[in-house]
C-alpha cells in the first residue's frame, strides 16, 4: 500500500467526511523523510500548535477550538505551585547536589506518580468511568463511596480547604482550588456541555454539603480530559507536560544555592524528622554543621 501524502489543510475536525482517510495513514522513518500518520513531517511543522499535535497523535483528529483552549489552559494552570508539591522535593534535592536536569525530572516524575499525588488524577478518571458505569447519581456516589469508607478521588487538598461553615450563598467554596475556580470559569464560558465536568460539579456540591471538602485540579481535569476524550492510562503525560517548566525553573534556581543544602534528619525521635533542614539557614543560627 503506497503512502497518503496530505497537506496540512486537509486535517479534519469530528465528524468530517474526510477524516477516516486522513488519518488513515502509518507513521514511518525512511531516509530523508518522516510520516506521522501518514502525514509528512514539513507539512506539520509550522502549520499544527502543539495542543493540535497531541490531539493528531493521540485521538487522530483534530481538537474543536473549546477543546483546544481548555487543554492548554489546563496545562497552564498546572505550570506553577511553588515548592510546596511532593513530587517537587526531590527534584530540587537533586538539583542541590548538583545532578543533571534530566535526574531532577526523573526525580519529579516518580514522585508524581504516587496515587496520592498527581497519580490520583488517573483514579478520578477511573472513578468517573466507574460512575458512568454503576448508573448511580451523583448524590448516590457520594453516599456509597463514604459509607464504604473509600476516598472519592479527585476531590480534597491540603492547602486548597473549605473554611467551615461557609455561607450558603458561598458556592465558590466547592472550587476553593484557584486553578479549578479558573478553569470552571472558563468552562462555563466555552459553554462547555462535558457530561464527565458535569459529574464532576455534581460530585463536588455533593461532597461539600456532606464533608465540606472542596474540588482539586485532579477532580476537574479528570472531568475535562475524559471529555475531550483521553483515556486514563496516559494521563500522567498531561502532569509532566504541565508541570516541567515549573521543575526546570527550580533545578535552574538551585544552581546559585550553596550546594547539598537540604539534610533529613534520620531518627523518627529527633522532633525536626518531619521536616526538610535548610543547612545554609540552620548553620546562620548556629545549628546544623
Amino acid at each position: 500500500m503506497s503512502e497518503q501524502h496530505h497537506s496540512p489543510a486537509t486535517l479534519a475536525s469530528p465528524g468530517s467526511s474526510s477524516a477516516p482517510e486522513f488519518f488513515a495513514g502509518t507513521s514511518r522513518v525512511g531516509d530523508g523523510e518522516i510520516f506521522a500518520r501518514g502525514v509528512p513531517i514539513e507539512g506539520l511543522v509550522g502549520e499544527l500548535t502543539f495542543i493540535e499535535m497531541l490531539y493528531f497523535q493521540l485521538q487522530a483528529r483534530m481538537p474543536e477550538a473549546h477543546e483546544s483552549q481548555m487543554l492548554e489552559a489546563y496545562l497552564v494552570s498546572l505550570c506553577e505551585h511553588g515548592v510546596t508539591s511532593p513530587s517537587t522535593h526531590g527534584a530540587r534535592v537533586a538539583a542541590s547536589v548538583r545532578a543533571p536536569f534530566g535526574a531532577s525530572a526523573m526525580g519529579f516524575i516518580a514522585g508524581a506518580m504516587g496515587e496520592f499525588h498527581f497519580g490520583a488524577l488517573e483514579r478520578a478518571m477511573r472513578d468517573l468511568q466507574q460512575l458512568d458505569e454503576l448508573g448511580l447519581s451523583a448524590e448516590e456516589f457520594v453516599e456509597h463511596r463514604l459509607e464504604a469508607g473509600q476516598r472519592i478521588w479527585g476531590y480534597g487538598h491540603r492547602f486548597h480547604r473549605s473554611e467551615p461553615g461557609p455561607p450558603p450563598s458561598a458556592t465558590v467554596q466547592e472550587d476553593r482550588d484557584p486553578r479549578v475556580r479558573a478553569l470552571l470559569a472558563l468552562a462555563d464560558e466555552l459553554e462547555w456541555r462535558g457530561q464527565h465536568l458535569r459529574r464532576v460539579r455534581e460530585i463536588g456540591h455533593a461532597l461539600h454539603g456532606r464533608k465540606g471538602v472542596p474540588i482539586n485540579i485532579d477532580g476537574v481535569a479528570a472531568g475535562l480530559l475524559l471529555d475531550m476524550g483521553f483515556c486514563p492510562d496516559i494521563a500522567l503525560l498531561f502532569v509532566v507536560l504541565g508541570r516541567l517548566p515549573n521543575i526546570a525553573r527550580l533545578h535552574q534556581e538551585e544552581q546559585s544555592e550553596t550546594p547539598n543544602r537540604f539534610t533529613g534528619l534520620a531518627t523518627r525521635s529527633d522532633p525536626t524528622f518531619d521536616r526538610v533542614v535548610d543547612r545554609e539557614f540552620e548553620q546562620s543560627r548556629g545549628g546544623v554543621q
